[in-house]
This record gives structure tokens, sequence and C-alpha cells, in this order.
């Protein structure tokens, strides 16, 4: 006779909702990459205009600014003047030392994150927040020593160099994505959450760069960089002394993994795993990835420049205002509008929707010339705040419990790679034309975002198949209610009622080298799907195309699904055997 039951009851399970503890860490991660936005955010248009400013006075060879001061040269209206020639070659000198920072920064990174997120789905999510924030903290300490004692702008290569090699503010974003995959279920609430990834970082962006437009200002260069230093190591005590690690982790065979190891773990996806239809729809959605990805990141010096000099000749201030509003109106808006638009279509579609609307806005912003214009096209960008929640959710949910690190490790380091590129390639575009016409760059940006917008459509149709065999019909936690003539799992086979078959005990007895499960999760809805009763071995779900898709082993509780796409099921399954 069995005294413990074999299947244990679960107070919630991973598919039916996300519990309260679970909430907790959402809100604690997303806290800790608020904070660390801050920093970055605060660091990051201080190290462009200083970097500006000091090219400027070299290219005016003007002693008399310190390069420690405000933002405070002249924007020259009239062509004509040798010194508005100079301004220019100045813009192209910056555009052209940033590139050059950027190049060692991600080139860095791509390995650092290959690494970071093949060990972390064994290691823990911890180690994935502090090595990233560890050098933010190092590139922020000694950038503000260089403008503290203005030494020479090679100098930057230092900080610019170690920030790369602990995976830079993409390693951040690899951590909190994942973080997020480990607290949601595979369904729309993984995407609202990656959504809430997103709102918090932006919110932090905004904040900070209002405060670091009146820091410039009215201070300097220096007091904001060092401020990002302090903020960043208060995250870093935060990280360290409250942040939960996740359950189950599964410690790796090995302590070292090799970068041919690591490569194949986070790029396995694309190539290696899963059915061809599987492969195919991976392969679109990073594509998806790289063309939104590529005029985000690789544009923000660019759109900084656009801004300082003509038509606009806004000061750090006045960009600060614009940050703040931009970034506030797209996701209070955007944000709630992803939860609306779910109820009537697919994650996809919503995708679309924002592609095509930053791709018009940033296609727009290539011939406006007053600043009304401008803050007209911070409202057209509103629904874009749905783009990278979408992409991103709908590459997580295809990837398996175990794997999020390292999916997102693949998502981080294409997007490092088109940090890299992007920089180049629009810098390359804008020297080139800033003198003919400054705002052609823009119309490349928004014809990238116009690719990204097609290929989706495209996905949304090779990957049907997918979506309805994954859509499997959603089993509650009281099956036993709405459908009583299921029977339950008996401790003991010998009690079988003759008119009631029930499941065996043992799965192995039955079905040898299959294990039986003492803790399953619900499968995801979608479909309809018939639960049947097999006399002498399970119960057994068929899909309404007679493809058997899952398992069930106890079906008062939830069920366990193992489709052809491999296991679909959760953090909370346990077998033996």
């Amino acid at each position: 006779m069995e005294t413990e039951p074999l299947l244990q009851k679960v107070e919630e399970s991973a598919e039916s909702g996300v519990k309260k503890s679970q909430i907790k860490n959402l809100l604690l991660g997303n806290m800790i990459l608020f904070i660390s936005t801050l920093a970055v955010s605060m660091f990051s248009p201080a190290m462009s205009q200083y970097l500006y400013k000091r090219v400027t006075e070299d290219e005016f060879r003007n002693q008399t600014l310190a390069g420690k001061g405000p933002m405070n040269q002249t924007c020259y209206l009239n062509t004509s003047n040798p010194d508005y020639i100079l301004q220019e070659k100045a813009q192209q000198v910056t555009a052209d030392k940033q590139m050059q920072f950027t190049f060692l920064r991600t080139s860095l990174a791509i390995v650092s994150n290959i690494m970071l997120g093949s060990y972390s789905d064994s290691v823990g999510r911890k180690l994935l927040f502090v090595v990233p924030l560890t050098g933010h903290c190092l590139r922020f300490g000694l950038t503000a020593v260089i403008m503290y004692w203005n030494l020479d702008i090679n100098w930057f290569f230092l900080p610019e160099g170690l920030e790369g090699i602990s995976g830079t503010y993409y390693a951040m974003l690899l951590a909190s994505f994942a973080y997020t995959a480990d607290n949601t279920p595979a369904t729309g609430a993984r995407t609202m959450g990656i959504a809430f990834v997103e709102f918090f970082k932006s919110i932090g962006s905004a904040a900070s760069e209002t405060a670091t437009g009146y820091f410039i200002q009215d201070v300097n260069f220096f007091y904001p960089t060092l401020t990002a230093t302090l903020i960043v190591l208060v995250d870093i005590l935060l990280v360290v002394t409250l942040l939960p690690e996740r359950n189950g982790i599964k410690k790796a065979k090995s302590k070292w993994i090799t970068p041919l190891e690591g490569c194949r773990r986070v790029f396995g996806f694309y190539v290696l795993e899963g059915t061809k239809r599987k492969r195919l729809c991976f392969v679109l959605a990073i594509l998806i990835f790289v063309f939104t990805a590529l005029p985000t990141v690789g544009s923000s010096n660019i759109d900084t420049l656009f801004k300082l000099n003509l038509p606009f000749c806004w000061t750090p201030e006045k960009i600060g205002y614009y940050s703040t509003i931009s970034s506030v109106a797209q996701q209070v808006i955007g944000v709630p509008l992803t939860r609306l638009l779910q109820c009537c279509c697919i994650d996809e579609v919503i995708g679309v929707i924002g592609s095509v609307a930053i791709g018009l806005a940033d296609s727009l912003q290539s011939i406006v010339s007053k600043d009304w214009m401008m803050y007209g096209l911070a409202g057209i960008k509103t629904p874009s705040a749905t783009l990278f929640p979408v992409v991103r959710s709908t590459m997580s949910k295809m990837a398996p419990a175990n794997k999020q690190g390292s999916l997102f490790a693949s998502l981080a380091v294409v997007e490092t790679m088109c940090s890299l590129v992007g920089t180049s390639v629009f810098n390359g575009i804008y020297q080139a034309t800033v003198v003919v016409w400054r705002g052609m760059v823009f119309i490349v940006l928004g014809g990238t975002y116009i690719v990204a917008a097609i290929l989706l459509v495209v996905y949304i149709f090779v990957s049907k198949p997918i979506r309805l065999k994954r859509d499997v019909l959603k089993v509650q936690r009281d099956v036993q209610q709405a459908q009583p003539e299921v029977p339950h799992v008996q401790r003991d086979v010998q009690q079988d009622q003759p008119e009631v078959p029930h499941v065996q005990r043992d799965v192995q007895q039955d079905q040898p080298g299959v294990p039986h499960v003492q803790r399953v999760v619900t499968v995801h809805q979608g479909t309809q799907t018939d639960i049947t009763v097999d006399p002498d071995k399970h119960v057994h779900a068929l899909s309404a195309t007679d493809l058997e898709v899952a398992e069930v082993t106890r079906a008062s509780i939830h069920v366990h699904a193992q489709s052809e796409f491999g296991e679909e099921d959760g953090d909370n399954v346990k077998t033996d055997g």
C-alpha cells in the first residue's frame, strides 16, 4: 500500500497564472533594471555631449572653454561662415570617434554575452545581473576621472573596453528578460511581463535624461557621470542582498563551458533543434529582431547630433525634455494599448502596428524643421512601445523553460552586433550626407522598420501551424468539478472500481522507459482537445486533428504536454526514472 500520493497538490500552476511570489520577483527585477537605466541614461548623454564639446574645442582651438564645463558652444546658422564649416567637421569627427568606441565595446560584448547566457541557465541569474553592473561601475567611474582631469579623449578606450568585457547594457537586458521569463507562463502574460520591463526601462531613461539635461546645463559633465557611478553601486548592493534566485536550477555537468559549446547553446534554436518549420520560425523571428534593433540601437548618437545642430539647435536641457515626453508617452499609451489589442488580435499583429508606426515617424523626421513637428512625431511613435516586447515574447514562448537564458543571450548578442553594425552604417550615412541633406539617414532608419513589419507578416503565416499545435486547451485546476467522470489517480491500484478505469500508479510498468510524473502543469490554451481514458495505461489528450499531444497523469489537476515540439511543460514538472 502506497503511503504517499503519487501527485502532490500544487498551490498554483505556472501556466494558470503568476503567483504572488513571482509578482514580487518581477517587481524587484524591474526595479533593479530601473535603477540601472537611471545610471546609464544619465551617463550616455553626458558622455556623448562631452565628447562633442571636446572635439569642437580641438577644431576651434578654443582653450578658454573648460573641459569640465557646461555645453555652451554656439550653433552657427550662417552656412557661409567658416565657423559653420568647422562645426560640421566637428560633428563628423565626433561621429567617427563614437563609432570607434562602439566597435571596441560591442566586439568584446559579443563573446561575453554568449558565455553569460550559457552559464546563467545553470548557475542562476544573480551573476547575470552583477557582471554588467560591475562593468557599468568601472566605465562610469573611469570616465569621471578622465573628465575631471581633462585627459586626452583616447583614454576613453580603457573604460569602453572594460564594459565590453562585462557584456554592456545588453547583458543587463538579457538578465532582466530571462528573469521575467522565469517568473511568467508562456502565454500572453509573458508578453505583458516583457512589456513592463520595457516600461520600467523607458521610464527610468526618461526621468534620468530630464535630470541630466539640468545637470549638464547648470553644472558640468563631471557630476552627472559621478552620480551615475554611485547609483550603480547601490544597484549592485540590491542585487546581492535582495534579489531571490530562481528555483529548480539544474547544475551544469561541467564547471567550464567552451566558447564553441556556448555558441551551440545560444544559437542551436536556429539551426539544430526542433522541426524544420520551428527552425524557420526562429530564423524569421531573429531577422525581425535584427531589423528592429538596427535602427533602434544604432541611431541614438545621430539623433542627439541632429537635435544639437540646425535646424533645431536644442540645448541639452531641451533634449532632455523631449526625451522624457517621448518616452513617457510611448509607455503610458503603449503598454495599455498592448493589453487592449491582445483582446482582439495576436501578438504578432500588434508588432506589425508598432513597426509601421515608428517607421513612418522616422521617415517623416527627415523633413521636419520645427519644434512642434518633432513633438508630433513623438505622438506617432507611441504604438512602437509594443514592438520589442512582442518580438522578444514571441521567441521566448517558442523556447523551453530551461533555455530562456540561452535564448535571451542570443538576442543580446544579436542586439550587440546590431549596435556595432548600425552605428557604423548610420554614422557613415550621416557623415556623408550631413552637408547635403541632414535628414537623409532617417529615411533609411524608417525603411528598416518597414522591412521588419513585412517579415512579421510573413512570420504570421509561416508560424500558424505551430501556434495551433502549441495552443492546446488549457486544463483548469478544478477539472474534477467540471468533469467529474474523469477519475483521480489512486494510491492503490487494487481498489479500482470495474466501471471506472484508473490511471496506473507506476507508469514504467505499463510503458518501459517513461518516467511517472510527480507534479505537472497545464498546457497552453487555444485549440480544442479531447481527454479520453485508456483503461490499460494512462489518460491521453488528443487534439482536434487526432494528434496525441499530451500525457495526462492527473486530469483533475493539470496536463503534462509532450508534443512533437519537445517539452512544453514548465519549471514545476518533476519526474523520476
